[in-house]
């Protein structure tokens, strides 16, 4: 029993210990390498405070960078606190910062002050400017989540569009 027992802990870097047959390993506490751009990713409807223009709105954020075009409107971004009331705690984590998709309308001049956002108006759009360039919509992913008692970022009121995949 104690040789299977050491030899999972060597297999598996369990306890710290590191296995030099395979450096992906991570240790215990250690982030993962960040993924450059991803194949598939989830497109949120987030709250938002426009501090500049003192309104809310609700913009569009993705999870992941993507691979394909959707890169150049992706854009990262600083989320201002919804309100002073709601503290971040040890069990409660406030997202402080993400990724936000820019706006397709062009019209939007400002950037500084997160106009040039793209807010849930322009998910039409959006599936039809992803339609145009080679991804495609992952309904049965997008279902089965919607479907589910799993939620996103409650902490946000963030509320799932759908998930995409980049096919190019």
């Amino acid at each position: 029993m104690f040789n299977f027992i050491n030899n999972m802990n060597t297999k598996h870097n369990i306890r710290g210990k590191t296995n030099k047959n395979n450096p992906t390993n991570l240790n215990r506490g250690t982030p993962p390498p960040p993924i450059q751009q991803a194949k598939t990713f989830a497109l949120f409807s987030q709250p938002y405070l426009d501090t500049y223009n003192k309104c809310y709105k609700n913009i569009v954020v993705i999870n992941l960078q993507p691979q394909g075009p959707l890169y150049n409107l992706v854009r990262f971004t600083k989320f201002p606190p919804l309100t002073e009331f709601k503290q971040q705690g040890p069990c409660s984590p406030l997202k402080q910062c993400g990724y936000a998709l820019m706006s397709l309308g062009g019209c939007n001049m400002g950037s500084k002050f997160g106009e040039d956002l793209m807010v849930v108006d322009e998910v039409p759009d959006l599936i039809s400017y992803l339609a145009m360039n080679g991804y495609s919509v992952d309904t049965s992913i997008t279902k089965m989540f919607n479907t589910s008692e799993i939620r996103f970022d409650t902490n946000l009121g963030n509320k799932l569009i759908c998930f995409a995949t980049y096919n190019g």
